[in-house]
């Protein structure tokens, strides 16, 4: 390799980390891209791992890709889409087809934000990009328990060195630019040609930072695990709860997951939540359990940032970081847009057009 090729230096191994390092060798195949992972695994937010509780693989959440995540979605093989949701009003107990009936319970589940205060700019994002819902837009993925292997591990391949359990304490700097990253036990220099690329949540990226840290909202997941497989009315595997407990229920074999966003009240008994969100669920298959099976519940008290008007307001309008050499990615660097996978693999692709718009690599 040439020794005047520039490297990149990638910090966070989550889905707009990655993508960075993908997008780099589209571009350049001749760069040198570094990914510094604080954890022991890639991923970020989404990934799948073996839970000791229930004894079986899971997904740390249940991610959906719909067809108009065009980004997202091409990763995603046709076989494997599930084609309809359905919604339950729990008061009715109705199962509709109807989408354009429950906007609002979309958009809360895909900006993780009571739907009155999703900024304006936000919403006309998703009416612009999502609907009308023709059927190549509404086809829809979940994960399976399966994220790492359907989608973070197939960007290994663009990585040159991945360094696991790094951690950025502190960043180094000289004449306005990154001059040395700083992880404890290993200094990192910063070449002159070399670029430092930023793809963390906004709570790690504020203490590195010392940034402003933007306001967030928790999600609760609920797996249940039953002993055979789960059937609901249709068939159905992906079903929008209205007026009830939960707001999306997810079904894959012998694993119910249940979702609920934005929820406010820090007070919630979740095990009392999830005893009553199986209630709800037996009412819709219909059936009257005489026990509820074996569950854990997961609370990600800082899951998205907030996504009202303020908020967005607050969020970055490019990639360029407060350093000359310094860029940012993820989900809530991209202003206007909702936080979701989609949008950290956007903030990827703006950020390395704007790093190649300056340097002639």
């Amino acid at each position: 390799m040439n020794a005047a090729t520039p490297t990149y230096h990638i910090i966070g191994a989550g889905i707009a980390g990655l993508a960075c390092s993908y997008f780099i060798k589209q571009k350049n195949k001749n760069i040198r891209t570094v990914v510094y992972e604080a954890s022991d695994r890639i991923g970020g937010r989404a990934y799948s791992y073996e839970d000791k509780d229930l004894n079986t693989r899971l997904d740390n959440a249940t991610h959906a890709i719909i067809g108009a995540n065009k980004n997202m979605a091409k990763f995603v093989h046709e076989k494997e889409w599930e084609n309809y949701v359905y919604f339950w009003d729990v008061e009715e107990d109705k199962l509709s087809d109807q989408h354009q009936r429950f906007l609002a319970h979309i958009f809360k589940s895909i900006c993780n934000t009571q739907p009155s205060l999703i900024a304006q700019n936000i919403l006309r994002k998703i009416l612009f990009l999502t609907f009308p819902w023709t059927r190549k837009k509404r086809r829809l993925y979940f994960s399976k328990q399966d994220l790492s292997q359907k989608f973070s591990n197939f960007f290994l391949g663009s990585i040159d060195e991945l360094l696991l359990n790094h951690k950025l304490l502190k960043i180094d700097t000289q004449f306005g630019k990154v001059a040395q990253l700083n992880f404890g036990k290993k200094v990192v220099e910063i070449g002159p040609d070399d670029v430092v690329i930023v793809a963390l949540d906004n709570r790690n990226y504020a203490k590195l930072l010392n940034e402003q840290e933007l306001p967030h909202n928790p999600i609760i997941n609920i797996f249940y695990q039953t002993s055979q497989k789960i059937n609901l009315p249709k068939a159905a595997s992906f079903v929008g709860v209205i007026n009830g407990l939960a707001d999306w229920i997810f079904v894959n074999h012998n694993i119910l997951a249940v979702t609920i966003s934005a929820i406010n009240d820090n007070k919630t008994d979740l095990q009392e939540l999830a005893r009553r969100i199986w209630k709800e669920i037996d009412k819709l298959r219909g059936v009257n359990s005489a026990f509820v099976p074996a569950f854990k519940v997961c609370c990600h008290k800082h899951a998205t940032i907030a996504q009202d008007e303020t908020t967005n307001n607050l969020r970055p309008t490019s990639a360029q970081g407060k350093y000359q050499n310094l860029f940012i990615a993820g989900d809530w660097t991209m202003q206007n847009y909702p936080c979701c996978m989609e949008s950290a693999f956007l903030s990827a692709k703006r950020a390395i057009k704007e790093i190649f718009k300056q340097n002639k690599h």
